[in-house]
């Protein structure tokens, strides 16, 4: 990776006041360690990663270049990798339609897509796993309420110790990084609820 993405001074700037580690060209096997994906695009790489933890939870937040590194990307944005042992369960969803989540399978598909019989969520969010139950489980009560009450637009994607998630129209700037890095810890926070 012969360069590095324009705005990349700003971010390293706004993490050492926040005292969060920044890491311009992270080690990309780790990351590779999260793929694949259920229903997004594997960048070519990643940069700028912020990172932050607390306890047991820990949370990665970096740009994904999803083109070849001598090519600017279609759009850019951000992703969250979120760490924490309690999180059990697999499933996925998305909001919206996204271009990180235009995504056509040719040797692995994604679970089925299901419906979890909340009116509410199932008008809206497209979800897949290997059963309902199992999307229950990943998405429980609480969290579908805080996504609702934060109109997401984006993909989420639990699974046995981490999470990933995608707002849409975020951009790799100090302001959604900020935003992706709390909303990653509502998230969480609420994927252990098991109201």
């Amino acid at each position: 990776m012969p360069f590095m993405p324009p705005g990349t001074e700003a971010v390293a700037a706004w993490a050492m006041s926040q005292r969060l580690r920044f890491d311009p060209r992270p080690d990309q096997s780790w990351f590779r360690e999260w793929e694949p994906f259920e229903t997004m695009v594997a960048p070519s790489g990643y940069f700028g990663a912020v990172s932050w933890s607390a306890r047991r939870l820990s949370i990665t937040v970096a740009e994904p270049w999803t083109e070849e590194f001598d090519t600017e990307p279609v759009d850019r944005t951000i992703l969250a990798f979120a760490s924490h042992p309690e999180l059990r369960h697999r499933a996925s969803m998305r909001i919206g339609e996204h271009f990180l989540t235009r995504v056509s399978y040719v040797t692995t598909p994604p679970p089925p897509q299901v419906k979890l019989d909340d009116a509410a969520w199932d008008e809206h969010a497209v979800t897949h796993a290997v059963s309902a139950r199992s999307a229950a489980a990943a998405f429980p009560k609480q969290l579908r309420g805080l996504l609702r009450k934060q109109s997401f637009s984006g993909h989420l994607e639990m699974r046995a110790g981490g999470a990933i998630v995608y707002l849409g129209n975020r951009k790799p700037v100090p302001a959604h990084y900020q935003e992706l890095l709390t909303t990653t810890q509502q998230i969480v926070s609420a994927a252990l609820s098991r109201k």
